[in-house]
C-alpha cells in the first residue's frame, strides 16, 4: 500500500492506517506499507506497481482507475494563515486578493470554482514547504485539511512556529476519505469487498471509535517527533 511520506511519522502511520490495518486483519488480510510523496503514490498504485494508496477522496476521474472502500475519516479542508495576517473570505472571490500556495499533484475542491476568477496557486512539492513559505510570508494562505494539517505542524515545526499560525473557521470543503485500490489487479475489487466488512466489525466493537479519539489527543503523534 502506498501512503504519503507524513504519515510514516505516526504510531501504527496514523489513524487511518491503523484503520486499515485492524480492519483487513479482522478479514485476515495482512497490510504491507511504503512511503512516497502524494502524487507518486497515487501514480504508482493507478498503474499497479501497489494494490492501493490512503487517504483519497472520491471524484470520477479517481473513480475510473480505483476501487473505492466506505468512508474511513470525514474531513474538512481549511485555510491555514498567520495569526497576524487578516485574512477574512465569505466566497471564492475572495481568494484573488491573496497569496495562494498548494502542493503539486493535489487538486483542491475550490479550483473548480474559480475557472472564471483569476487566482493563482504558487505550488511546491510538499505541505511542509507550503507551511515553511507561509511563515517566511511567501504565501498568504494555505488550503489543507485542518488534521492534516496540524498534524503536519506538529511533527515538524517548533512550537513557536505553530504559534504563529490559524486556520479560518470557515471550511471551503468537506469530505469523505477513502481507501482506494487499483483496478488494474481484479482481486482487488474483492479485498475491497473484505475490507468494508472488516471496518464494519470494527465500527462495531468500538475501536473505530476508540482510534478516532485517540487520534484527535494527538496519541498518534511519536515522542520525540513532534518539533
Amino acid at each position: 500500500m502506498a501512503s504519503g511520506n507524513l504519515i510514516e511519522k505516526l504510531k501504527h502511520y496514523g489513524v487511518a492506517s491503523h484503520i486499515v490495518t485492524e480492519s483487513f486483519a479482522i478479514e485476515g488480510v495482512t497490510v504491507k506499507y511504503v512511503f512516497r510523496p502524494w502524487k507518486r503514490a497515487y501514480r504508482e498504485a493507478q498503474y499497479g506497481a501497489y494494490d492501493g494508496s490512503l487517504i483519497w477522496s472520491y471524484d470520477k476521474e479517481r473513480g475510473k482507475y480505483f476501487y473505492f472502500s466506505d468512508p474511513l475519516i470525514d474531513g474538512k479542508s481549511v485555510f491555514f494563515h498567520l495569526k497576524n495576517y487578516p485574512f477574512v473570505w465569505k466566497s471564492i472571490a475572495d481568494l484573488k486578493n491573496h497569496k495562494i500556495g498548494g502542493s503539486l499533484g493535489y487538486k483542491y475542491a475550490f479550483e473548480e470554482e474559480i475557472s472564471g476568477i483569476k487566482i493563482d496557486i504558487d505550488r511546491a512539492p510538499t505541505d511542509i514547504i507550503n507551511f515553511k513559505k507561509l511563515l517566511l510570508g511567501r504565501i498568504q494562505i494555505f488550503p489543507c485539511d485542518m488534521n492534516v494539517g496540524y498534524a503536519i505542524l506538529n511533527i515538524h515545526f517548533k512550537p513557536e512556529e505553530i504559534q504563529k499560525i490559524t486556520h479560518h473557521p470557515k471550511h471551503y470543503s468537506s469530505t469523505t476519505y477513502h481507501l482506494i485500490l487499483t483496478k488494474k489487479n481484479k482481486i482487488n475489487e474483492l479485498l475491497i469487498q473484505k475490507f468494508n466488512k472488516g471496518l464494519s466489525r470494527l465500527r462495531e466493537t468500538g475501536q473505530f471509535d476508540q482510534f478516532v479519539e485517540a487520534s484527535l489527543r494527538g496519541e498518534y503523534i511519536k515522542k520525540g517527533t513532534e518539533q
